[in-house]
């Protein structure tokens, strides 16, 4: 295999887990075990192996040692975008020689064919000629080396067997295997489907990518497909006198019901409830929309979010799309990588905008991000806006709710009945009314917010009031940073749990809003909410303050390529 001197160095903005090194070979699963990405589908043809196959190759050619695991039961063909020889190796073909021998003579040939005892012991075989080939040995021993530096790849032989075995192998105990390959990454290619086994490698992975199409085949088994896997991570939890109960209520809604749905039907069962409640708060489900063609496509993927939600109660973390590309059918057919044949495609750098996202401390601080900012299903939760949303807020808001929800909508199919649908149309009708009238927006505010006190100055005596600094001096052309929040909070003499007791926000939030701490904040709509409500308390020009630190938070976003 190459040496890593030819592969490109990681730039100052690359996932930085560990300095590349000179030798492959020189870091030990021991000091940092491999770390393990799923990659699934909602059907076939999504792009599945593409997309595992240069996520793989973006990873080598930033120094990490990778292997690639072809583990589609539908049909293995990783080693054919690398363009490495398959699994299998191809019998040899012999050209038959032609027949010569005319009338009674040809009418003899078996006759003088020998017999199979008078075959040679090497080529003696009921089944036709033996293989001289020995069989290859277990993927795990030996994985494949390909022509690109620091990648490997394995095939898991689930679609075929390999030479040398009695039959297929199974998916049950491959992430033991895996995790036992020496390497820094292993992306295994999962394939499609919601077979048992294939739901507790993609739950159990330490990354997970889930693959899907602008089209609504695509989508409603995407649905379906969280919904089996939710499913499946609540049974694995019970014992079993649980079991008993959960599959019994299972037969009772249906067949993997959405997880809300669930959640609603154990209101007498608290301990489950719990489990269920959970389950919900810490699922996570990673999306990716490929072969994105139009404005439209670009936006599915954040509105299949937000209809996820809604229905199921879960998070999505929407990490991008990738555009549309003819060259990816030519690279495929070219046998070459897509990031290797046509670096500068747009499809290509959405592949590696993708592999930084996934890579990044965002994707792995996104589980604390809170689920919902706003008490679940009031109008403020349903149209996704702050208490402190402005008019405009609400209306921009509207738009997108009618957009997401309306009847030419993509995103529903599979995920609303007719009826439940209407129904949703009609509250977002209702939200949209209530919250712009100021007569009805305040009575309702008060009644499903808990009612704020006014902030009292934690000050225990007043030498230690005395010792507060000034406060800093403010205009109307000031920009709001986080460091300029902390200052006027300290010259008032409140502390950050007081804040949080007044606004119910949580400290976590408050710190990162102060220490300017983007990545760890949540959706630009929510972090508006949060600063308007501090502003309120620091006694500011909440508009102003949420303008202004707003556009500087954007700004970090459209830089990662995130708005």
């Amino acid at each position: 295999m190459a040496s890593d001197e030819t592969s490109s160095r990681p730039s100052s903005d690359e996932p930085q887990d560990g300095a590349a090194r000179g030798d492959s070979g020189a870091r030990s699963p021991i000091d940092r075990p491999i770390q393990v990405v799923a990659v699934a589908g909602a059907k076939g043809g999504v792009g599945k192996t593409l997309v595992a196959s240069n996520l793989a190759l973006y990873l080598a050619t930033i120094g990490r040692r990778v292997i690639l695991v072809d583990a589609d039961a539908a049909g293995a063909s990783a080693h054919t975008l690398l363009g490495a020889p398959p699994p299998v190796p191809l019998r040899t073909y012999v050209p038959p020689e032609p027949e010569l021998r005319k009338g009674r003579a040809a009418e003899q040939v078996e006759l003088d064919l020998p017999f199979e005892s008078e075959l040679p012991e090497e080529t003696a075989t009921t089944a036709g000629p033996r293989s001289t080939v020995p069989p290859p040995p277990s993927f795990v021993d030996t994985p494949i080396e390909t022509s690109i530096p620091n990648l490997k790849l394995v095939h898991a032989g689930l679609d075929q067997r390999v030479l040398g075995q009695g039959r297929v192998a199974s998916r049950v105990g491959l992430l033991d295997r895996v995790r036992a390959l020496t390497a820094d990454y292993a992306v295994v290619d999962l394939g499609s489907g919601t077979e048992e086994s294939l739901l507790d490698f993609y739950s159990d992975a330490d990354l997970n990518v889930f693959l899907v199409t602008p089209e609504p085949t695509s989508l409603e088994q995407t649905y379906r497909f969280v919904r089996e896997l939710f499913q499946r991570r609540v049974r694995r939890r019970l014992d079993d006198r649980e079991s008993l109960r959960y599959e019994e209520l299972i037969r009772r809604l249906g067949n993997a019901p959405p997880p809300q749905d669930l959640f609603l039907a154990l209101e007498e069962d608290e301990p489950m409830r719990a489990v269920v409640a959970e389950e919900m708060e810490n699922f996570r489900f990673r999306l990716v929309v490929n072969q994105a063609r139009v404005r439209t496509d670009l936006e599915i993927g954040a509105h299949i979010r937000s209809a996820v939600l809604r229905r199921f109660g879960v998070r999505v973390d929407y990490l991008g799309y990738i555009d549309y590309d003819d060259t990816a059918t030519t690279c495929v057919r070219t046998r070459r990588p897509l990031l290797i044949e046509s670096p500068g495609t747009k499809a290509s750098r959405s592949l590696e905008k993708i592999a930084r996202r996934l890579l990044s401390s965002d994707a792995k601080q996104a589980g604390a991000r809170a689920l919902r900012t706003a008490p679940p299903h009031t109008y403020h939760d349903l149209l996704e806006i702050e208490r402190g949303a402005t008019d405009e807020d609400v209306r921009r808001a509207y738009k997108r709710a009618k957009e997401i929800f309306g009847p030419q909508s993509m995103v529903t199919y599979g995920l609303f009945d007719p009826e439940g649908l209407e129904a949703l149309r009609a509250k977002i009708d209702e939200a949209y009314d209530v919250l712009l009238d100021p007569s009805r927006r305040r009575p309702y505010e008060l009644s499903v917010f808990p009612t704020s006190e006014a902030p009292t100055p934690v000050v225990e005596d007043e030498a230690r009031a005395e010792d507060r600094p000034p406060p800093p001096v403010i205009s109307p052309d000031t920009e709001f940073t986080g460091e300029l929040l902390h200052a006027v909070r300290i010259s008032q003499g409140l502390e950050l749990r007081e804040i949080s007791r007044v606004t119910k926000i949580g400290i976590h939030y408050l710190q990162c809003i102060e220490a300017d701490e983007f990545s760890r904040l949540p959706a630009p709509v929510y972090v508006r909410g949060f600063v308007t409500e501090v502003a309120k308390v620091l006694r500011l020009d909440h508009e102003h303050v949420a303008r202004t630190y707003l556009a500087r938070y954007r700004r970090y976003l459209e830089e990662r390529g995130e708005l």
